[in-house]
């Protein structure tokens, strides 16, 4: 077994500040210190921090470790997309995705491995689920396409949490991540640009919300009628579209900050012009923008791509009747890192069901 209490992506800073205090005799100052160093600067040798003493330092590496992230591959996308496959604890391999967009680059990481969700238009969905990933199992994806970015002179300025699995099925990992992303004295990014996406897992949405975590919502909606919904998404079984949206209703939201729908246009199923007008009426009045993803018909699911006019003609409808519409082409198609095509093969993983307790 791994002795995680010694990994140090693990701690949030201020069980960093209370640790020290507690079992080294050390000041709040000397956990601001580390997390700089660790985060800001990338230094986990200890003889490099020369504003630490001697002395302090010689306890602190004896305790602490700092796990590497393995990177088994890396695959470059025509499109400048990269996809990286990273073994985690017990050689679970879990995929993160470097996304290459207009001024800028996306890191997409992984919450689990493998997912419970189901969703019948996603690959992941089709693993089941092992097991969600550790705080550190997540933080080192960053770490890693951190380091290796530098071979590619750029780096990302918005994390989301679209990758294998579901967020807020990890509500603790996921969340005690994003405070050590968002802390000022760690990576020190600011909440607007990292987002949790989910399923629609209402008790976790309204936890998240009553939290002091800050950060973006990105919701899975892709469908306009509980019947539709309920055939490519088993959790609107358990929290339909009125609960869902309650949810979305409730989300706080500062100045000038939405919640993202995001809407999988599915090709003759969910994007009929019914789906469309319904689709405004339902947003009406929410805090909202909308993302249309049209399918990746190659992810081998048996789904459609929706024809590329009519995905212009749902935008200029939603933008008509005052909503933020905006169409979020795939990228990285071609090495299977588009939206949807996440899987990994390397382990047999079983699904079970979720239970309320995992989800509250």
């Amino acid at each position: 077994m791994v002795d995680t209490s010694r990994d140090f992506f693990n701690y949030s800073y201020s069980e960093l500040v209370e640790l020290l205090e507690r079992d080294f005799g050390a000041t709040k100052f000397r956990a601001t210190q580390l997390f700089e160093w660790v985060y800001r600067k990338g230094v986990t040798d200890f003889d490099q921090m020369t504003n630490i003493s001697r002395e302090l330092r010689e306890k602190l590496a004896a305790f602490f470790t700092f796990p590497k992230a393995r990177i088994h591959d890396r695959r470059v996308s025509s499109d400048g997309t990269r996809k990286y496959l990273f073994e985690v604890e017990g050689g679970d391999l879990v995929e993160s995705v470097m996304i290459k967009q207009p001024n800028r680059m996306t890191l997409c990481v992984s919450s689990q491995v493998g997912c419970a969700m189901g969703c019948k238009f996603c690959r992941t969905g089709t693993m089941g689920l092992k097991r969600s990933l550790s705080t550190s199992e997540i933080l080192r994806q960053v770490n890693g396409v951190i380091e290796d970015a530098r071979n590619f002179g750029d780096s990302f300025q918005n994390i989301v949490f679209m990758g294998m699995g579901e967020p807020l099925h990890n509500f603790d990992g996921v969340t005690r991540a994003v405070r050590n992303l968002t802390d000022r004295f760690g990576y020190g990014m600011s909440p607007r640009k990292v987002t949790v996406s989910t399923v629609g897992l209402v008790p976790a949405i309204r936890r998240l919300a009553s939290s002091d975590v800050s950060v973006s919502l990105a919701v899975s909606l892709n469908a306009t009628t509980d019947e539709v919904r309920s055939k490519v998404m088993p959790i609107n079984e358990r929290f339909n579209i009125e609960e869902l949206l309650a949810a979305v209703k409730d989300f706080p939201v500062g100045p000038r900050k939405k919640v993202t729908m995001e809407y999988v246009m599915l090709g003759g199923l969910n994007d009929t012009e019914d789906d469309m007008r319904r689709l405004a009426r339902l947003m009406r009045g929410l805090p909202v923008k909308v993302n249309l993803i049209p399918y990746n018909d190659n992810a081998g699911l048996g789904f459609n791509t929706p024809a590329r006019d009519w995905v212009f003609t749902w935008q200029r409808y939603l933008n008509s009747q005052g909503l933020q519409a905006f169409i979020r082409w795939s990228k990285g198609a071609d090495i299977a890192a588009a939206c949807g095509q996440l899987a990994t093969e390397s382990k047999k993983v079983s699904r079970f069901p979720v239970v309320d307790q995992a989800a509250a």
